[in-house]
Order: structure tokens, then sequence, then C-alpha cells
């Protein structure tokens, strides 16, 4: 145990929590609200990667998904608004995120259809297998995490299950070896992201 708490401090240290902010977001005709401070990553608005994510979101009719790296829980959150079949998963690192992802699910209403967990990556859930997985990873926490993140999910999807990711600036030699790890690869580049499909 503690050499799992040494390794996860590596990329996740504790600071004040920042201004509380109430954050609107529009999404598909759903309009959405969500509670946020300022030292979590995009605290102030919904970033470009995750609205491009959720724009071209892949979900499916029915079943059990995984957010991880959840933040505040836009894209776990929204995914439940969109569809009412879907339970889902979500992880963060920082107890200051999955606290205000709780108030986020209960405040737009799906909070009996979402569990939020505290925990690095896919360690809350390493026993269970989803039809699909989303993240958008912290690019802050270095890109071996974010690596782990997109190389390993297959490792956590059901049969016919999939993954989708958003990635920033020097994403490239990630998708390179995602070729080598899944059997299908799919990529849209919008805006300066790169909007990652995989299937085992």
């Amino acid at each position: 145990m503690e050499e799992e708490v040494v390794r996860m401090s590596h990329y996740f240290k504790r600071s004040k929590p920042g201004k509380k902010v109430l954050i609107p977001f529009t999404l598909k005709g759903y309009t959405l609200e969500f509670i946020s401070y300022t030292s979590l990553f995009s605290g102030r608005e919904v970033d470009l990667g995750t609205k491009l994510l959720l724009e071209n979101i892949r979900i499916p009719s029915k079943g059990v998904v995984l957010d991880v790296g959840c933040g505040y829980g836009v894209i776990g959150i929204s995914i439940a608004k969109l569809n009412p079949q879907i339970k889902v998963y979500m992880i963060d690192i920082n107890p200051l995120a999955v606290k205000v992802s709780k108030q986020n699910a209960k405040r737009n209403g799906v909070e009996d259809r979402v569990v939020v967990l505290h925990g690095d990556r896919y360690e809350p859930v390493k026993n269970m297998k989803f039809d699909a997985i989303y993240s958008n990873p912290p690019l802050s926490a270095g890109m071996d995490i974010v690596e782990d993140i997109i190389l390993n999910a297959y490792k956590h999807l059901k049969i016919n299950g999939y993954a989708q990711f958003v990635l920033a600036r020097g994403g490239e030699y990630i998708v390179e070896k995602a070729n080598n790890k899944y059997n299908v690869v799919e990529t849209i580049r919008k805006k300066g992201y790169i909007l990652l499909y995989v299937k085992p």
C-alpha cells in the first residue's frame, strides 16, 4: 500500500481548492451545470478538448461505461444525461474532483446512474469490464500516465467494447503505439487535438 501511495503522489499534489465556480454547459440540446473550483483542470470553463470529444462521442445503446480522470465530471455526467440506459463509473485521483463530481451528478439529475470513485487510473475498477471507456487524460501528469490510460484500456473492455480519448500536443507517438495494441484505431484531427477511437 505504501508503494502505491508513493506512485500516485508523483503526479497529484494537493493544493488549495481555489474559487468556487458554476459552469453552464450545453450539449446536443441539453443544458447542464457544473460546480467547479479554479484549482481543478479547466476549472473556469469546459476545455476545448473535452468539448470536441463530447461532440464526437459514441455512446452504447445500453450498458456500463467508464470516465477515467473525470475531473469535475463533464464527460461522464454528459453521457449519463444523453442516454438514460447507461450506468457511468467515474474515477479521479483528486479527492476534490471526486467530491464535486458527486455533487454535479446530483445537480444534473443522474446521481442514480453515476458512481464516482477515488483512485489512480484503473485501480478502483481493476476487476470490472466496460462497454466503453472515455478520457481526456491529464497531460500535466506526464505522457507516461496518458500512455498508460490509453494503451491499457483494452484490459477493462468487454467483448465489442471500445474507448475514446482526446489528445493534445505530443500525442502522435501514442497513436502509433495504439496501432500496435488495438485492432481498430481511428483518428479525427480538429483544432490541434487528436480524437482517438480504439477497439481491441
